[in-house]
């Protein structure tokens, strides 16, 4: 199998920095190329509440913060900024735009974090991550943290 897309997903927490660390260190050994996916849960029932310029102001910090969270990653995650990669965000449900890009982007492979819980609602709901490995039509890589 050639391995030159891969998708990383990150929400910015522990996890998911433990999966990128994981992708860089295969990105380096097999050559491949990295995006880095991160998706912004929508807010547009805030609409409702909220006049056009504080929904605004609110749609604005939530990319401001991406970008802030984006530009982190380089300096907590070893190897990063030697690799070419880029960065992506969407906007809405998480795991289905995570979908949406899996199976718009030709990748050859994707890089999960998962917490490792188990309480009653994680059994019956399911975390984003084991939902995208259940529903994707590529291979899914889940890490544990390890960080």
């Amino acid at each position: 199998m050639d391995y030159q897309n891969v998708l990383v997903l990150t929400d910015f927490s522990k996890d998911s920095d433990a999966a990128l660390q994981d992708a860089v260190k295969f990105a380096e050994k097999f050559g491949s190329q990295l995006t880095i996916l991160h998706v912004v849960q929508d807010e547009s029932n805030l609409s409702f509440i909220l006049s056009d310029s504080e929904y605004r102001n609110v749609e604005d910090k939530l990319e401001r913060h991406a970008k802030d969270m984006f530009a982190a990653l380089e300096e907590k995650i070893p190897g990063l900024k030697d690799l070419n990669y880029k960065t992506k965000t969407r906007k809405g449900i998480p795991y289905i735009n995570c979908l949406y890009e899996i199976e718009s982007g030709h990748y050859d492979l994707v890089f999960a974090g998962s917490h490792g819980r188990s309480n009653l609602k994680h059994i019956f709901v399911g975390s984003t991550a084991e939902k995208i490995m259940r529903r994707s039509p590529i291979s899914v890589f889940m890490t544990r943290c390890h960080l």
